[in-house]
């Protein structure tokens, strides 16, 4: 009996015991313990950078382009004019008038002397920066004597409208680019045609020096299938060479400084790195319309511009795309120019406003 009253009396005690004893809350895990964090986007680096307004065409701005040493701005627009700017302050030096059409593009000389303008009116125009005069109207005229045949083959010609200007690297000659397929090439002192580069059925749309050889590039539209290539030309007017497909136009081009790439885009949903020397290298899709391309500074990066007031920014070193820049205008980018001494960013939109980017888009 007595050792079932002490067997009674531990159990009761370690009943109590346990009933006391503090109990440790159990440790609540959180909703997403074990699962995988999601991946925040990436941040766009240069949300940051805003345009300022450097002046305005009636309709659309169409093309920019800095002087030789950075100090001054010219723009071109649907309004026919030619326009000067001092970019730091917006004045506007003086304007350049006599076409009769749109302007396509304007650029300086070399020693920015001079200016070359490119216009639908089928001229293009030497001018004296410091005047505003006009020196000389480079102007296709019909051989004044042709036989039965070449007349025929001359009335098949489309008009000539002019689409591109470039002054050679003395500054002493000045080629250009017509839908009358032929690159020509003039004498600025004379404005007298000395070349004639043929391109039976193709239309040339744009002309640039190549960067890597003597010699001419040009960005054509060809009339068998719409589609336009690069022509690579010697200096004798000479054609050497032909890349691009019947896929994807080149016919937006962009050239980085140090000679190793041309940039070409089709407008709509591509485009593609070629060498300097025409071979492809590879094909990037935008996914959406786009009519101009740059290289930024020290060529780190490539500005694409879009129909959306956007400028897309890609990196070659891995052309991957890396943020965008708002332009504060839901309308096409047409044109944009890196200035080569402070890097600043001139833009030429349809809504006719030019503006510029101080911040360097590195």
């Amino acid at each position: 009996m007595r050792k079932a009253v002490a067997i009674l009396f531990v159990l009761g005690i370690c009943c109590l015991a346990g009933a006391c004893a503090k109990k440790e809350p159990e440790e609540k895990q959180p909703a997403d313990a074990g699962a995988t964090k999601k991946k925040e986007p990436p941040k766009n680096p240069w949300a940051h950078i805003s345009p300022s307004t450097v002046g305005r065409h009636e309709g659309s701005a169409l093309h920019v382009a800095w002087s030789p040493d950075g100090s001054l701005l010219l723009s071109t627009g649907n309004d026919k004019q030619i326009r000067l700017w001092n970019p730091s302050t917006g004045e506007q030096v003086r304007t350049f008038a006599g076409h009769k059409d749109k302007v396509f593009m304007a650029d300086f000389s070399p020693d920015g002397k001079l200016l070359v303008s490119a216009s639908a009116d089928k001229t293009a125009r030497i001018w004296d920066r410091a005047s505003g005069k006009c020196l000389k109207v480079l102007e296709d005229q019909p051989p004044k004597k042709m036989t039965e045949e070449e007349e025929l083959a001359y009335a098949k010609l489309p008009p000539a409208q002019m689409n591109w200007a470039a002054f050679s690297p003395d500054g002493k000659k000045v080629i250009t680019a017509s839908d009358d397929f032929a690159l020509k090439l003039w004498d600025v002192k004379t404005g007298k045609k000395d070349l004639v580069f043929q391109d039976a059925g193709c239309r040339q749309r744009r002309v640039y020096r190549r960067a890597d050889a003597s010699g001419w590039l040009s960005s054509a539209g060809c009339m068998d299938d719409g589609v336009a290539y690069l022509k690579f030309w010697d200096d004798n007017g000479n054609l050497k060479g032909v890349r691009g497909d019947e896929q994807h136009d080149a016919h937006y081009l962009a050239f980085d400084r140090g000679g190793k790439f041309i940039v070409a885009a089709d407008g709509s949903l591509s485009f593609t790195v070629f060498s300097a020397q025409g071979s492809q290298l590879k094909r990037i899709t935008v996914g959406g319309y786009h009519f101009c391309l740059a290289f930024g500074p020290d060529d780190k990066t490539l500005l694409v511009g879009t129909d959306r007031g956007e400028i897309f920014v890609y990196r070659p070193a891995s052309w991957k795309r890396e943020g965008k820049i708002d332009v504060g205008e839901k309308v096409a980018v047409e044109c944009m120019a890196l200035n080569p001494s402070d890097q600043s960013l001139a833009v030429a939109l349809r809504s006719g406003k030019v503006l510029r980017l101080t911040t360097p888009i590195k």
